[in-house]
Parts: structure tokens; C-alpha cells; sequence
């Protein structure tokens, strides 16, 4: 891996980002599949802002309501700086590729 994508990969915001719609998808309450769907299919800058956006006005939702932790807004801005200095497309990999994978034994649990 380039120095680049070990960077991008270890972005905080990358992390941030990625655990929460981790958490969005393996949650029985919630399930975002669709949202999933939606950054995967982000190719344009503006593409993945609005998918970016209809994701977090779905999480804000189950959010209030079980008390989830929610990205940080400082996390939102550098997440979208990442999409203009290396490109939607190693963005979304790098976003979609952390919330895949298994998290901290405090998030799987």
C-alpha cells in the first residue's frame, strides 16, 4: 500500500465515518443497507456529499432515539477535504472498506 492510501486508511475521519455506518448497518434497529448502496454508487464530489448527507439524516434518526454516537462535525469537513485532495473513489473504498470490517470488541458487542 502506497503511503498515500496508508494515510487515507488511517484518516481519523475515514475512521469515524466508517464505525458509524458500521454501526448503522449491523444494527438490528437500523440496517442501512441503503445508504451502503448509495456511497457505493458516489462517483462525482457532489454525488458522495448527498449520499453522505442522506446517510446521516437516517442515522440522526436512530440516533436520538437509542442514544447512538454520532461523527464528529470536524470529521465531516476533513471527510469531504479527503474527497478533494485524493478523489471519491479511494474515499468511498476507504469509508465503506472500515465499516465492513469487524470493529473494537466495544462496537461489536
Amino acid at each position: 500500500m502506497s503511503d498515500n492510501l496508508a494515510v487515507l486508511y488511517s484518516n481519523e475521519a475515514i475512521k469515524d465515518f466508517g464505525s458509524t455506518l458500521r454501526r448503522a448497518l449491523r444494527m438490528e434497529e437500523i440496517q442501512d443497507y441503503t445508504s451502503l448502496i448509495e456511497l457505493e454508487n458516489a462517483e462525482r464530489e457532489e454525488d458522495f456529499a448527498d449520499a453522505v448527507r442522506k446517510f446521516l439524516r437516517r442515522y440522526e434518526t436512530h440516533a436520538r432515539r437509542l442514544h447512538l454516537r454520532r461523527p464528529a462535525e470536524e470529521n465531516l469537513e476533513k471527510l469531504m477535504k479527503l474527497v478533494s485532495d485524493y478523489g471519491v473513489r479511494l474515499v468511498r473504498a476507504a469509508l465503506i472498506s472500515h465499516a465492513l470490517v469487524r470493529g473494537t470488541r466495544d462496537e461489536e458487542q
